[in-house]
């Protein structure tokens, strides 16, 4: 009986070669998602820069389902909105998963956890979830960020009006990108590679 490495319980779980190795390649990949989620952070920062001072004090914050303004909210209140959302993806991407590393191993809620947060397995697991979590956190932000920047240029028309031509798109490809990366998490865990003889 022997114990399995972290590449060979990936082999065992993918399905496809050219879907395990570009998964593969993905999920051992540490710097790629956090310099993008730092480009991502930055393009917030310069968002503010560029629309600060280009925006009235009293700004358009919501849209009905025409594109049309059916809400108001200070400059200040709406900016705080951009922050409070990086804050909220850089907590997903990196505080919850130091969070889960921190909990006992019966707090946390993973499928056959006895064999994924096991000694020989502890720490590939919860490096799994580092990068997984980074990944979501880059897919969320970028697309808070995309929102955001059709918000701002709504606000340089009058009347304001919102590019639902453009965000429905961008929702869409959100949801299919969640949709992957949630599966492909779940189909992870949801598989116990036995030992070969």
């Amino acid at each position: 009986m022997r114990l399995l490495h972290k590449h060979e319980l990936h082999r065992e779980s993918c399905s496809g070669l050219v879907g395990c190795v570009l998964w593969q390649w993905i999920m051992s990949n540490t710097r790629l998602p956090r310099s993008i989620f730092l480009v991502l952070v930055l393009v917030g920062a310069m968002q503010y820069l560029y629309y600060a001072p280009r925006l009235p004090e009293i700004v358009a914050s919501h849209f009905g389902i025409t594109g049309a303004v059916n809400g108001w909210q200070t400059k200040a209140a709406f900016f705080a909105v951009e922050l409070a959302m990086i804050l909220l993806a850089t907590v997903i991407s990196f505080g919850v998963p130091r969070l889960i590393e921190a909990m006992p191993v019966s707090l946390i809620n993973l499928p056959h956890k006895e064999f994924w947060l096991g000694p020989e397995r502890r720490e590939d697991t919860l490096f799994y979830i580092r990068t997984w979590s980074v990944w979501f956190g880059c897919g969320l932000l970028a697309f808070l960020l995309f929102v955001m920047e059709l918000a701002y240029r709504a606000n340089l028309h009058t009347p304001p009006h919102f590019n639902n031509a453009a965000f429905v798109p961008a929702l869409l490809a959100f949801v299919i990108l969640d949709t992957v990366l949630l599966m492909r998490l779940i189909l992870h865990f949801s598989t116990v590679v036995g030992p070969k003889p």
